[in-house]
């Protein structure tokens, strides 16, 4: 997966994450005068496992196959000065952060059947490969990004 790094911004497939300030970063990228618009969620995590995340109308990141509670927010570049809401909270060691494209809910199997959002809580227990593989088998008809963060011992 490429990644690149521009003015504090790691860009990894279609999700960000942020240098300190995510939500006033996120505010700044919308303002910007660059094409279209995107989804992103940016997330600050410390070596201590808590976080502060903000959301652009990204599916929300999971933690132990729960859907982290983040408010509604307008998607980058459609409001010039649209503000995003911080949400805090804390990693627990042992536990993973998942953050996952579109792809993943909208894989359609042959039939017709989207994967849905239905049956994300137990695949995001999953590792991103096997995350990935699965939405893959199921049908792929986007772009498929699964990002992964865990804490480790210090």
């Amino acid at each position: 997966m490429a990644s690149t790094t521009s003015a504090g911004v790691t860009t990894i497939g279609s999700l960000w994450m942020v240098s300190p300030g995510a939500a006033a970063r996120l505010a700044a990228v919308s303002r910007s005068s660059w094409l279209g618009f995107t989804t992103a969620c940016c997330i600050r995590l410390s070596r201590s496992g808590k976080f502060a995340l903000a959301n652009a109308g990204h599916i929300a990141p999971y933690v132990a196959g729960c859907e982290l509670k983040t408010p509604p927010a307008i998607p980058l570049g459609l409001i010039a000065d649209q503000t995003y809401e911080l949400v805090h909270g804390c990693l627990p060691v042992g536990e993973r952060l998942v953050m996952l494209s579109d792809g993943v809910p909208e894989a359609r199997s042959q039939t017709g059947e989207l994967y849905g959002f239905d049956r994300l809580s137990g695949l995001t227990l999953l590792s991103a490969g096997e995350i990935a593989k699965v939405a893959q088998s199921f049908g792929q008809e986007d772009d498929i990004t699964v990002f992964t963060l865990a804490l480790g011992d210090c």
